[in-house]
């Protein structure tokens, strides 16, 4: 008997159940992480500078754990492939990317590199990975063994990030995070660039998002958020940088964790039942208004609940990890395929003129 597979459908527990434990966890991670950084703190911090830094530390060692569950989930969950019971290969996964971030961080300072260093090296690693493997599609490495591609992204990834480090580049600023999770979240990616071949597919994605981020910049400009007079990280980029309130960054932060982490536990209803593009426009735009929503009351809490933006900055940005390791590691929002209004295979829109 043939599987009958619900278009645009609604379901609620589900959702709820994933939404709850994201942000949940976020929270309670979140807590005792900064309580960790301040009382260990990975990076060289000494004394009063331990109270400036530990949000820092709780911010890198967070994005370079999730970056080993990209890593991972880019090659087919190997080397936890082989443990049959999804939650229990969850755990054994969220917990290895956090220790290998743990690492990853710590290199920084072992290799006698400053502060300084930990956002290019996170910006341009992050931008080779997603290059290849997301918005590529694993062009490069396809066909090959799990073991054989980890290991190969993996020293594209490094050598690459050297590259762009060493050099007058820099750095890529990760400002198109937001769009990239809009895109693959929703299916926008897939259906406006289907039946493209790579890496041409790929590289038009990051056409897109690079507009993208433009357009939100010069909004940014408008509202007094973004200060194109400003230096950035590296003279490359004449793109300025964030005003010193944090309150830009704040917003970049929170877009990272109520996009992806939001629509896939949802699984972007009601959004499925408007055709693409349309749909998946919509989806974008309304996570891009709940993540504003929720930078104006966290700013508003900054002082009673929060003891500073620092600390609201870790808040806002912690559940980015919790988001994609719930949803991608432990299968929250695949749980069953469903289709978009519209669409014929579940995932993919090349079937479709």
């Amino acid at each position: 008997m043939e599987e009958r597979i619900e278009v645009a459908p609604l379901r609620l527990k589900v959702a709820l159940k994933g939404l709850a434990v994201i942000y949940g966890v976020a929270i309670v991670t979140n807590f005792l992480l900064n309580a960790w950084m301040k009382a260990a703190p990975i990076g060289p911090w000494v004394g009063e500078d331990v109270l400036k830094w530990y949000w820092f530390d709780n911010v890198v060692y967070m994005v370079l754990s999730l970056w080993w569950c990209f890593l991972f989930v880019a090659v087919g969950m190997w080397p936890f492939s082989k443990i049959e019971n999804r939650f229990q290969r969850g755990i054994v996964a969220t917990v290895t990317c956090w220790v290998l971030g743990w690492f990853s961080y710590k290199a920084i300072y072992w290799l006698g590199l400053d502060a300084g260093w930990a956002f290019p090296i996170v910006g341009c690693i992050y931008f080779a990975l997603v290059f290849l493997a997301y918005t590529g599609e694993n062009w490069l490495v396809a066909g090959f063994s799990a073991p054989r591609q980890l290991g190969i992204l993996l020293v594209i990834c490094l050598g690459l990030t050297w590259v762009l480090t060493m050099t007058y580049v820099r750095w890529i600023p990760p400002w198109w995070f937001p769009f990239s999770q809009m895109g693959l979240a929703t299916g926008l990616f897939s259906y406006w660039f289907r039946k493209m071949r790579q890496p041409m597919k790929g590289i038009s994605m990051w056409l897109l998002m690079f507009i993208a981020v433009a357009v939100w910049l010069g909004i940014s400009a408008r509202l007094g958020l973004w200060d194109y007079k400003l230096e950035g990280i590296g003279k490359f980029w004449n793109i300025g940088s964030y005003t010193p309130d944090n309150e830009w960054l704040l917003l970049f932060m929170v877009s990272c964790s109520f996009i992806y982490g939001v629509l896939v536990p949802l699984h972007n209803w009601p959004f499925t039942k408007i055709r693409m593009p349309w749909g998946g426009i919509l989806a974008s735009v309304s996570t891009g208004v709940l993540a504003i929503i929720i930078t104006v009351l966290i700013k508003n809490l900054v002082g009673t609940v929060f003891s500073s933006m620092n600390s609201a900055l870790t808040y806002g940005y912690m559940a980015t990890a919790w988001s994609f390791f719930i949803t991608l590691f432990f299968g929250v929002g695949s749980e069953e395929p469903y289709l978009w209004t519209g669409q014929k295979t579940p995932g993919t829109w090349e079937d479709v003129d």
